[in-house]
């Protein structure tokens, strides 16, 4: 029977799961994805996202493929019966039909993260999986002065942790840093071509060690020309970060 390619965009709450891959019976998302479609086909479906997001990690706009026959007379019906049996942490936002040469990872021009910080404040109990909630005021002037420093195409092997299999490259794009305040509420969103293992979360602790006071702006270019991960501070916490959107049209610096 002929395949045809599914596209889903998906939104999950990481808190509780084992991030994206699947690892055994662990819950993870591409497992919870894996079963319902599998029971919806009654046959084993292998669904492909975009990139891996961690333990504890938020998505907004991850985007995930896999062909197989046509079974449902619409999108819509299609989402409808994942969303009736995936758990409520998980939900399909939209479904559709692009051409067999479309690929969720291979096709995809760039991401954006976000990552959300409170400061300055004793903190919420119901943001404790959603934001990295610090007691002391940041520098937000500082920070944005560092962030300059990575902006355009670098190596950054000193921000990228190991994941543990070869890449061909620690070479990536940062289009933009985008810095949102609200009372005590700070969002950074990174927008680049693409970003290593644990990337942004390096970035965001050492922005934070500048908002602190603990790094100096200038800090940021050394550390970026060291190429060494043993330079950099630790990342920070995966509550606070948020895969926003995968761009698959060439992106214009912002």
């Amino acid at each position: 029977m002929q395949q045809i390619n599914h596209r889903l965009l998906i939104a999950y709450d990481g808190t509780g799961y084992r991030g994206w891959q699947v690892q055994g019976t662990a819950p993870t998302i591409q497992l919870h994805l894996e079963t319902v479609l599998s029971q919806l086909w009654q046959t084993d479906i292998r669904i492909h996202g975009s990139g891996r997001t961690d333990t504890g990690v938020h998505a907004r706009g991850q985007v995930a493929h896999f062909l197989a026959p046509a079974r449902f007379k619409s999108p819509q019906k299609l989402k409808e019966a994942m969303n009736a049996l995936l758990p409520p942490t998980i939900r399909i936002r939209k479904v559709d039909h692009p051409s067999l040469h479309f690929h969720s990872r291979f096709s995809a021009k760039g991401k954006e993260y976000e990552y959300r910080i409170t400061h300055h404040g004793e903190g919420s109990p119901f943001e404790i999986n959603y934001a990295w909630q610090l007691k002391r005021q940041l520098n937000t002037k500082a920070m944005q002065e560092a962030a300059q420093e990575l902006i355009g195409k670098h190596d950054f092997a000193a921000f990228a942790s190991n994941p543990g299999y070869s890449r061909e490259t620690t070479v990536r794009t940062i289009y933009n840093i985008l810095f949102t305040s609200r009372k005590n509420l700070l969002t950074l969103r990174f927008t680049g071509s693409g970003f290593l293992y644990r990337m942004v979360r390096n970035l965001t602790g050492a922005l934070v060690r500048v908002g602190d006071g603990r790094l100096q702006p200038t800090d940021i270019k050394r550390i970026l020309k060291s190429a060494s991960r043993s330079q950099a501070p630790p990342p920070a916490p995966a509550a606070g970060l948020y895969l926003n959107r995968v761009y698959y049209r060439q992106i214009k610096n912002k």
